[in-house]
């Protein structure tokens, strides 16, 4: 059968059907700022495992929604090292020629090919080994899930979450989908500002916040948190504590042990970060986001994706 429905993922006899990701905007929330869709299929084959990952992001800063999809296929031998790979050539990062197939082809080879596939967060554990950061959320969560799915002596399943993000007066509002295994849990993070944040240029990151965190797990609540942060350093390490309580209680949900990732949970404070730079921009938001990417994923130190390499340099205030 075709993939019509995302919890037809759960059936064995599923043919992944690669247009329902590059074409299909049936779950994505119009109103939304960022949507992020990602998951994982797992099917038996004679030599192994065939692994098809997928993740489609859209961004909407400014008139125009940027659009970066990637769909993976990778074979795994029965003993888990990686004998075969493919990616769609319609898979694109947001950067141009920079981020075009051929270049997520080249780097994805070079990651895994002959490599445990389970072992891939030991040998890449960074977007910046990976040289691009979409397609090492799109692996590293692959190989976590099909690790989790060997710990269980399984060779067939299926996960898959779905994650937006929207800016509303005075707060952010996520909503996370997540399924695992034909396990449901629906997530409800709320990031409520008590005052404005403090953002300074060039790349508007917040500086200071004074806001409240609560999350809703399936309607109910399960974590409420102030943050009171008076510098970037400090907005960001007390976003990421927040959520890695919560990434915790996710894995205990779907049992998981170990150093998994298919989660979104993961990059999760980076898009909140982003969509606070976002709000806090009112002119030429599509490009003078690149400013705020780059230092996210690069920090003025760690090395960005390769498409942010092109152009990388210190940032000063103006």
């Amino acid at each position: 059968m075709s993939l019509t429905l995302r919890k037809d993922l759960d059936r064995r006899d599923v043919v992944f059907d690669h247009d329902f990701i590059f074409k299909s905007h049936a779950y994505f929330d119009l109103n939304a700022l960022i949507t992020r869709y990602r998951g994982t299929v797992c099917t038996s084959a004679d030599h192994g495992v065939i692994v098809t990952a997928w993740q489609k992001s859209v961004y909407r800063f400014g008139f125009v929604p940027l659009e970066e999809t990637i769909v993976a296929t990778i074979m795994v031998r029965h003993d888990g090292v990686v004998h075969g790979l493919s990616l769609d050539e319609r898979s694109h990062g947001g950067l141009g020629p920079l981020c075009d197939f051929r270049q997520l082809q080249r780097c994805m080879n070079r990651m895994l090919r002959g490599k445990v596939f389970a072992d891939f967060l030991r040998i890449c554990p960074s977007a910046g080994d990976a040289n691009c950061l979409h397609l090492f959320e799109v692996i590293s969560a692959a190989a976590s899930f099909y690790a989790h799915l060997r710990g269980k002596g399984l060779s067939c399943g299926a996960e898959e979450e779905l994650l937006n993000i929207r800016p509303k007066r005075d707060a952010i509002v996520s909503r996370n989908e997540r399924w695992v295994l034909g396990k449901e849990q629906n997530v409800e993070i709320t990031l409520r500002h008590r005052k404005p944040p403090v953002a300074e240029q060039p790349v508007r990151l917040p500086q200071q916040l004074d806001s409240d965190i609560t999350i809703r797990c399936d309607g109910r609540d399960a974590m409420a948190e102030h943050i009171d942060a008076r510098d970037f350093r400090s907005v960001y390490g007390q976003m990421n504590r927040v959520l890695a309580k919560f990434n915790r209680l996710e894995k205990e949900t779907f049992q998981v042990k170990g150093r998994m990732r298919f989660t979104n949970a993961t990059s999760f404070v980076g898009l909140m970060l982003l969509t606070i730079a976002h709000e806090s921009m009112r002119i030429l938001r599509a490009p003078r986001i690149l400013l705020t990417l780059n230092y996210l994923q690069a920090g003025g130190a760690r090395p960005g994706c390769i498409a942010f390499r092109a152009f990388q340099r210190p940032l000063q205030k103006s």
